[in-house]
């Protein structure tokens, strides 16, 4: 496949116009015409096209792709059905599917941010939760009918890249990120202090097993501690944009590890990216290892 990765004419995306006509975003331009020259062997025949309505969703399947293979994966397209791409490691795939979710709809939609605000704005976290936990219900449907299909074997893992930067104040948390806290249950911090002395006697996160949508139903925050996720390996998030990047590729990128994976994925996959693992209750931590 070649030619630009912008094309003409209108488009409903109106970040997509905006980076390829603004004269201000050069550098974002560039960067997509980079991307999909060393994308392009591995994109659908309307990929081009699409983009010019789901622009975010289309620069992070680029975006994502690129990035893993500069850290060596070689990446390989089963078709026009699946998840985007798989690697190889050892005798089985690892499919990896990117998604961008976005602020959602109706009265669990997460609002926009007022800039200029006089005072600090209320963030509005699980709204903000609910996309992350909406995007896995999402590719779980589409996984199971790949499984049905005999595209993903029983032995093949499986890793959602999400990037959230279409989820106002996403990439804001008290400590632990909110993708986290969507599939685990991590609450807010809470802090006890002693009435009398009005001293901090305790700091602790509460246990949070659900969030609750607009219309009081309740929705699990305990994902990756329930049966129905084994299906998922990992979570890598990213809130990467063409204008909004780390100066290294994938410098951004956090892998969630799945403590109920059927297939888990090891260590050394996803050396190069920070990674996340529930042990003992807690959340651990280890350092993405610099090439």
């Amino acid at each position: 496949m070649t030619g630009t990765f912008f094309l003409p004419g209108e488009a409903p995306d109106a970040g997509y116009v905006a980076t390829r006509d603004h004269p201000r975003n050069r550098d974002g331009r560039e960067l997509c015409e980079k991307l999909w020259r060393l994308y392009a062997r591995l994109a659908d025949p309307n990929f081009r096209e699409d983009a010019r309505a789901s622009f975010l969703q289309r620069f992070w399947e680029m975006y994502l792709a690129v990035t893993l293979q500069h850290y060596g994966m070689t990446l390989i397209r089963y078709g026009n059905e699946g998840p985007e791409f798989f690697i190889e490691s050892g005798e089985r795939r690892i499919w990896i599917e990117a998604i961008a979710p976005k602020q959602g709809e109706g009265p669990d939609r997460v609002p926009d941010v007022k800039y200029g605000a006089a005072i600090a704005e209320y963030v509005p976290v699980e709204k903000i939760l609910l996309r992350f936990t909406s995007a896995l219900a999402a590719k779980r449907e589409r996984y199971l009918a790949a499984v049905k299909k005999g595209i993903i074997r029983p032995q093949d893992g499986y890793v959602l890249a999400v990037n959230s930067r279409g989820i106002p104040r996403a990439n804001i948390s008290d400590g632990v990120p909110y993708f986290v806290q969507a599939l685990l249950p991590f609450g807010p911090v809470t802090v006890i202090v002693d009435t009398s002395t009005f001293e901090i006697s305790d700091t602790f996160r509460a246990y949070r097993p659900s969030v609750r949508k607009a219309n009081a139903a309740e929705v699990s925050t305990r994902t990756f501690l329930d049966p129905e996720s084994e299906f998922c390996s990992a979570v890598l998030h990213s809130g990467v944009d063409c204008a909004n990047h780390p100066s290294e590729l994938g410098g951004d990128f956090a892998v969630l590890h799945n403590p109920q994976a059927a297939v888990p994925i090891d260590s050394s996959v996803f050396e190069w990216c920070g990674q996340l693992y529930l042990r003992d209750n807690q959340l651990h931590t280890e350092p993405r290892r610099t090439k």
